[in-house]
Protein backbone atom coordinates (compact mmCIF):
# COMPACT_ATOMS: atom_id res chain seq x y z
CA UNK A 1 0.00 0.00 0.00
CA UNK A 2 1.36 3.39 -1.00
CA UNK A 3 1.57 6.40 1.24
CA UNK A 4 -1.13 8.21 -0.80
CA UNK A 5 -3.62 5.37 -1.20
CA UNK A 6 -7.23 6.49 -0.69
CA UNK A 7 -6.23 10.13 -1.17
CA UNK A 8 -7.47 12.49 -3.87
CA UNK A 9 -5.13 15.13 -5.25
CA UNK A 10 -5.20 17.64 -8.11
CA UNK A 11 -2.19 18.58 -10.23
CA UNK A 12 -2.28 21.95 -11.99
CA UNK A 13 0.22 21.95 -14.84
CA UNK A 14 1.05 18.72 -16.67
CA UNK A 15 4.46 19.55 -18.03
CA UNK A 16 7.42 17.30 -17.28
CA UNK A 17 7.33 17.71 -13.47
CA UNK A 18 3.55 17.54 -12.95
CA UNK A 19 3.18 14.67 -15.41
CA UNK A 20 5.93 12.55 -13.83
CA UNK A 21 4.78 13.18 -10.27
CA UNK A 22 1.27 12.02 -11.15
CA UNK A 23 2.51 8.98 -13.03
CA UNK A 24 4.89 7.94 -10.22
CA UNK A 25 2.24 8.35 -7.52
CA UNK A 26 -0.38 6.35 -9.43
CA UNK A 27 2.09 3.51 -10.00
CA UNK A 28 2.60 3.16 -6.26
CA UNK A 29 -0.92 3.95 -5.04
CA UNK A 30 -3.61 1.82 -6.67
CA UNK A 31 -6.45 3.42 -4.73
CA UNK A 32 -5.34 7.00 -5.28
CA UNK A 33 -7.24 9.48 -7.46
CA UNK A 34 -5.30 12.16 -9.36
CA UNK A 35 -7.20 14.97 -11.08
CA UNK A 36 -5.18 16.90 -13.64
CA UNK A 37 -5.55 20.25 -15.39
CA UNK A 38 -3.46 22.06 -17.99
CA UNK A 39 -4.37 25.00 -20.21
CA UNK A 40 -3.20 22.86 -23.16
CA UNK A 41 -5.84 20.18 -23.60
CA UNK A 42 -3.49 17.84 -25.48
CA UNK A 43 -1.30 17.59 -22.38
CA UNK A 44 -4.28 16.42 -20.33
CA UNK A 45 -5.16 13.86 -23.00
CA UNK A 46 -1.60 12.48 -23.08
CA UNK A 47 -1.45 12.43 -19.26
CA UNK A 48 -4.72 10.46 -19.07
CA UNK A 49 -3.58 7.99 -21.73
CA UNK A 50 -0.23 7.56 -19.95
CA UNK A 51 -1.84 6.99 -16.55
CA UNK A 52 -0.32 10.16 -15.13
CA UNK A 53 -3.79 11.34 -14.03
CA UNK A 54 -7.05 9.57 -13.27
CA UNK A 55 -9.37 12.30 -14.50
CA UNK A 56 -9.13 15.42 -16.67
CA UNK A 57 -10.37 18.64 -15.10
CA UNK A 58 -12.27 21.27 -17.09
CA UNK A 59 -10.97 24.23 -15.08
CA UNK A 60 -9.03 25.12 -11.93
CA UNK A 61 -12.16 24.91 -9.79
CA UNK A 62 -13.41 21.62 -11.27
CA UNK A 63 -13.26 18.97 -8.50
CA UNK A 64 -11.28 21.32 -6.24
CA UNK A 65 -13.68 20.71 -3.36
CA UNK A 66 -12.98 16.97 -3.59
CA UNK A 67 -9.20 17.01 -3.30
CA UNK A 68 -7.06 16.88 -0.16
CA UNK A 69 -3.89 18.19 -1.84
CA UNK A 70 -3.29 20.52 -4.79
CA UNK A 71 0.11 20.42 -6.49
CA UNK A 72 0.98 23.57 -8.46
CA UNK A 73 3.40 22.94 -11.32
CA UNK A 74 2.72 26.06 -13.40
CA UNK A 75 4.56 29.31 -14.24
CA UNK A 76 4.62 31.57 -11.17
CA UNK A 77 2.75 34.29 -13.04
CA UNK A 78 -0.29 31.97 -13.27
CA UNK A 79 -0.56 31.37 -9.53
CA UNK A 80 -2.34 34.61 -8.59
CA UNK A 81 -5.13 33.84 -11.05
CA UNK A 82 -5.40 30.27 -9.74
CA UNK A 83 -5.66 31.41 -6.12
CA UNK A 84 -8.32 33.95 -7.07
CA UNK A 85 -10.28 31.29 -8.97
CA UNK A 86 -10.31 28.64 -6.26
CA UNK A 87 -10.63 30.96 -3.24
CA UNK A 88 -14.41 30.56 -2.85
CA UNK A 89 -14.43 26.83 -3.66
CA UNK A 90 -11.50 25.28 -1.81
CA UNK A 91 -11.87 23.55 1.55
CA UNK A 92 -9.79 25.01 4.37
CA UNK A 93 -8.41 21.51 4.92
CA UNK A 94 -6.93 21.32 1.41
CA UNK A 95 -3.13 21.56 1.38
CA UNK A 96 -1.33 23.32 -1.49
CA UNK A 97 2.14 22.20 -2.56
CA UNK A 98 3.84 24.76 -4.79
CA UNK A 99 6.55 23.73 -7.30
CA UNK A 100 6.75 27.13 -9.01
CA UNK A 101 9.97 29.07 -9.54
CA UNK A 102 9.47 32.17 -7.38
CA UNK A 103 8.48 31.30 -3.83
CA UNK A 104 8.32 34.77 -2.27
CA UNK A 105 5.56 35.84 -4.65
CA UNK A 106 3.53 32.66 -4.06
CA UNK A 107 3.91 33.00 -0.30
CA UNK A 108 2.53 36.56 -0.34
CA UNK A 109 -0.35 35.68 -2.68
CA UNK A 110 -1.28 32.66 -0.56
CA UNK A 111 -1.31 34.81 2.58
CA UNK A 112 -3.62 37.36 0.93
CA UNK A 113 -5.96 35.13 -1.08
CA UNK A 114 -5.99 31.80 0.80
CA UNK A 115 -5.31 32.80 4.42
CA UNK A 116 -6.99 29.69 5.85
CA UNK A 117 -5.10 27.09 3.81
CA UNK A 118 -1.71 25.57 4.49
CA UNK A 119 0.68 26.24 1.62
CA UNK A 120 4.24 24.95 1.29
CA UNK A 121 6.89 25.19 -1.44
CA UNK A 122 9.14 22.51 -2.90
CA UNK A 123 11.73 22.57 -5.66
CA UNK A 124 13.15 19.51 -7.49
CA UNK A 125 16.89 19.38 -8.07
CA UNK A 126 16.58 16.97 -11.00
CA UNK A 127 19.85 15.24 -11.86
CA UNK A 128 18.71 12.76 -14.52
CA UNK A 129 15.74 11.67 -16.59
CA UNK A 130 13.68 10.38 -13.67
CA UNK A 131 11.54 12.19 -11.10
CA UNK A 132 12.70 9.54 -8.61
CA UNK A 133 15.78 9.64 -6.35
CA UNK A 134 16.35 13.40 -6.47
CA UNK A 135 16.94 16.06 -3.83
CA UNK A 136 13.95 18.29 -3.07
CA UNK A 137 14.25 21.75 -1.60
CA UNK A 138 11.48 22.42 0.93
CA UNK A 139 10.49 26.02 1.60
CA UNK A 140 8.19 27.03 4.44
CA UNK A 141 5.73 29.90 3.92
CA UNK A 142 3.84 32.00 6.44
CA UNK A 143 0.95 29.55 6.12
CA UNK A 144 3.05 26.39 6.39
CA UNK A 145 2.11 24.21 9.36
CA UNK A 146 2.42 20.60 10.49
CA UNK A 147 -0.07 19.07 8.04
CA UNK A 148 1.53 20.58 4.93
CA UNK A 149 5.02 19.69 6.18
CA UNK A 150 3.96 16.09 6.75
CA UNK A 151 2.35 15.92 3.28
CA UNK A 152 5.60 17.07 1.66
CA UNK A 153 7.59 14.57 3.72
CA UNK A 154 5.34 11.80 2.41
CA UNK A 155 5.57 13.07 -1.17
CA UNK A 156 9.36 13.27 -1.16
CA UNK A 157 9.55 9.82 0.45
CA UNK A 158 7.17 8.37 -2.15
CA UNK A 159 9.37 9.84 -4.89
CA UNK A 160 12.40 8.20 -3.22
CA UNK A 161 14.02 11.59 -2.70
CA UNK A 162 15.85 13.51 0.00
CA UNK A 163 14.57 16.69 1.63
CA UNK A 164 16.67 19.87 1.95
CA UNK A 165 15.31 22.83 3.92
CA UNK A 166 15.69 26.22 2.20
CA UNK A 167 14.43 29.68 3.10
CA UNK A 168 12.51 31.87 0.69
CA UNK A 169 15.30 34.26 -0.29
CA UNK A 170 17.84 31.44 -0.56
CA UNK A 171 15.62 29.55 -2.99
CA UNK A 172 14.66 32.56 -5.11
CA UNK A 173 18.27 33.74 -5.32
CA UNK A 174 19.31 30.30 -6.58
CA UNK A 175 16.53 30.31 -9.18
CA UNK A 176 17.41 33.83 -10.32
CA UNK A 177 21.00 32.73 -10.94
CA UNK A 178 20.49 29.28 -12.47
CA UNK A 179 17.18 29.67 -14.31
CA UNK A 180 16.60 33.32 -15.19
CA UNK A 181 20.18 34.63 -15.62
CA UNK A 182 21.08 32.13 -18.39
CA UNK A 183 17.94 33.25 -20.26
CA UNK A 184 18.95 36.91 -19.95
CA UNK A 185 22.56 36.26 -20.97
CA UNK A 186 21.55 34.08 -23.94
CA UNK A 187 19.02 36.71 -25.00
CA UNK A 188 21.71 39.41 -24.89
CA UNK A 189 24.14 37.30 -26.91
CA UNK A 190 21.50 36.60 -29.52
CA UNK A 191 20.57 40.29 -29.66
CA UNK A 192 24.13 41.54 -30.23
CA UNK A 193 24.77 38.85 -32.83
CA UNK A 194 21.61 39.79 -34.71
CA UNK A 195 22.73 43.43 -34.74
CA UNK A 196 26.00 42.52 -36.43
CA UNK A 197 25.97 43.08 -40.18
CA UNK A 198 28.26 40.12 -40.83
CA UNK A 199 26.03 37.80 -38.79
CA UNK A 200 23.23 38.29 -41.32
CA UNK A 201 25.46 36.64 -43.91
CA UNK A 202 27.02 33.83 -41.93
CA UNK A 203 24.44 32.84 -39.33
CA UNK A 204 23.10 30.03 -41.53
CA UNK A 205 26.48 28.31 -41.33
CA UNK A 206 26.64 28.60 -37.54
CA UNK A 207 23.38 26.78 -36.83
CA UNK A 208 25.34 24.01 -35.17
CA UNK A 209 25.81 22.54 -31.70
CA UNK A 210 27.71 25.60 -30.42
CA UNK A 211 24.88 27.94 -31.43
CA UNK A 212 22.27 25.60 -29.96
CA UNK A 213 24.22 25.38 -26.71
CA UNK A 214 24.58 29.13 -26.10
CA UNK A 215 20.99 29.86 -27.18
CA UNK A 216 19.33 26.87 -25.45
CA UNK A 217 18.13 28.82 -22.33
CA UNK A 218 15.84 30.94 -24.52
CA UNK A 219 14.43 27.81 -26.12
CA UNK A 220 12.13 27.44 -23.11
CA UNK A 221 8.45 28.31 -23.16
CA UNK A 222 8.21 32.13 -23.46
CA UNK A 223 5.62 32.15 -20.66
CA UNK A 224 8.09 30.42 -18.35
CA UNK A 225 10.85 32.86 -19.32
CA UNK A 226 8.63 35.88 -18.66
CA UNK A 227 7.40 34.40 -15.39
CA UNK A 228 10.90 33.63 -14.09
CA UNK A 229 12.08 37.17 -14.81
CA UNK A 230 9.02 39.22 -13.82
CA UNK A 231 8.41 37.54 -10.45
CA UNK A 232 12.04 37.65 -9.30
CA UNK A 233 13.32 40.92 -10.73
CA UNK A 234 14.86 42.36 -7.54
CA UNK A 235 17.23 39.43 -7.03
CA UNK A 236 17.92 39.32 -10.75
CA UNK A 237 19.06 42.94 -10.61
CA UNK A 238 21.60 42.04 -7.92
CA UNK A 239 22.96 39.14 -9.98
CA UNK A 240 23.14 41.33 -13.09
CA UNK A 241 25.20 43.93 -11.18
CA UNK A 242 27.61 41.22 -10.03
CA UNK A 243 27.80 39.79 -13.54
CA UNK A 244 28.59 43.19 -15.03
CA UNK A 245 31.32 43.63 -12.42
CA UNK A 246 32.89 40.32 -13.47
CA UNK A 247 32.68 41.30 -17.14
CA UNK A 248 34.47 44.57 -16.37
CA UNK A 249 37.27 42.62 -14.66
CA UNK A 250 37.67 40.42 -17.74
CA UNK A 251 37.53 43.49 -19.99
CA UNK A 252 40.44 45.02 -18.09
CA UNK A 253 42.46 41.80 -18.37
CA UNK A 254 41.90 41.75 -22.12
CA UNK A 255 42.85 45.42 -22.44
CA UNK A 256 46.07 44.81 -20.52
CA UNK A 257 46.72 41.72 -22.65
CA UNK A 258 48.08 39.91 -19.62
CA UNK A 259 48.35 36.30 -20.73
CA UNK A 260 49.28 35.15 -17.24
CA UNK A 261 46.16 36.70 -15.66
CA UNK A 262 43.89 35.45 -18.46
CA UNK A 263 45.32 31.95 -18.13
CA UNK A 264 44.84 32.12 -14.38
CA UNK A 265 41.16 33.03 -14.57
CA UNK A 266 40.45 30.39 -17.24
CA UNK A 267 42.19 27.75 -15.16
CA UNK A 268 40.47 28.82 -11.93
CA UNK A 269 36.95 28.79 -13.38
CA UNK A 270 37.59 25.43 -15.00
CA UNK A 271 38.78 23.99 -11.68
CA UNK A 272 35.92 25.61 -9.77
CA UNK A 273 33.38 23.96 -12.07
CA UNK A 274 35.06 20.58 -11.58
CA UNK A 275 34.94 21.06 -7.81
CA UNK A 276 31.24 21.95 -7.87
CA UNK A 277 30.42 18.93 -10.02
CA UNK A 278 32.22 16.78 -7.44
CA UNK A 279 30.46 18.48 -4.48
CA UNK A 280 33.56 20.33 -3.34
CA UNK A 281 33.34 23.93 -2.18
CA UNK A 282 35.45 26.02 -4.62
CA UNK A 283 36.33 28.36 -1.74
CA UNK A 284 37.75 25.52 0.32
CA UNK A 285 41.53 25.75 0.57
CA UNK A 286 42.98 22.64 2.19
CA UNK A 287 46.47 23.29 0.92
CA UNK A 288 46.16 20.21 -1.27
CA UNK A 289 45.37 19.69 -4.93
CA UNK A 290 41.89 18.19 -4.45
CA UNK A 291 41.16 18.39 -8.17
CA UNK A 292 44.23 17.41 -10.21
CA UNK A 293 43.16 19.67 -13.06
CA UNK A 294 46.12 22.01 -12.83
CA UNK A 295 48.78 19.32 -12.82
CA UNK A 296 50.73 19.26 -16.05
CA UNK A 297 50.05 15.63 -16.97
CA UNK A 298 46.25 16.04 -16.69
CA UNK A 299 46.10 19.35 -18.55
CA UNK A 300 48.28 18.04 -21.33
CA UNK A 301 45.68 15.43 -22.17
CA UNK A 302 43.26 18.22 -23.07
CA UNK A 303 45.28 21.19 -24.32
CA UNK A 304 48.79 19.95 -25.16
CA UNK A 305 51.99 19.82 -23.15
CA UNK A 306 53.25 23.33 -23.90
CA UNK A 307 49.90 24.91 -23.03
CA UNK A 308 49.77 22.75 -19.91
CA UNK A 309 53.09 24.18 -18.73
CA UNK A 310 51.71 27.66 -19.24
CA UNK A 311 48.46 27.01 -17.35
CA UNK A 312 49.98 25.02 -14.50
CA UNK A 313 52.93 27.41 -14.06
CA UNK A 314 54.87 24.32 -13.01
CA UNK A 315 57.85 25.45 -15.07
CA UNK A 316 59.36 28.68 -16.27
CA UNK A 317 57.70 30.01 -19.42
CA UNK A 318 60.06 29.55 -22.34
CA UNK A 319 61.85 32.71 -23.49
CA UNK A 320 63.57 33.47 -26.74
CA UNK A 321 67.20 34.56 -27.04
CA UNK A 322 66.18 38.18 -26.51
CA UNK A 323 64.45 37.38 -23.23
CA UNK A 324 60.88 37.75 -24.47
CA UNK A 325 58.26 35.16 -23.49
CA UNK A 326 57.49 32.79 -26.32
CA UNK A 327 53.89 32.56 -27.54
CA UNK A 328 52.11 29.26 -27.09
Amino acid sequence: MGKFDNKTISIYGLGSIGFNIGQSLLKKNEKMIVHGFDIKEEKMTIAKQSNAISKQMKSYIDSVNECEIIILSVPTSSVYEIFESIGNHISEKTIIIDICSSKRAVSEWANDLLPNNEVIGIYPFITGDSILSNNWGVISYKSTKNNSTESVNLLVSELEGMKINLDLAEHDSYIALTEAMPMIIASSLLSISNDSSSWKEVYKYFNNDDFKMFSSPIGNDPIKIFSSISTNNDLLLEWIKLYISELVKIQKLLESNSEEDIASIVNKTWEDRLKLINNIDPGLDTGENIIPSSSENILSLFIGSRAARFFSKSKEIDKDKYGFEKRI
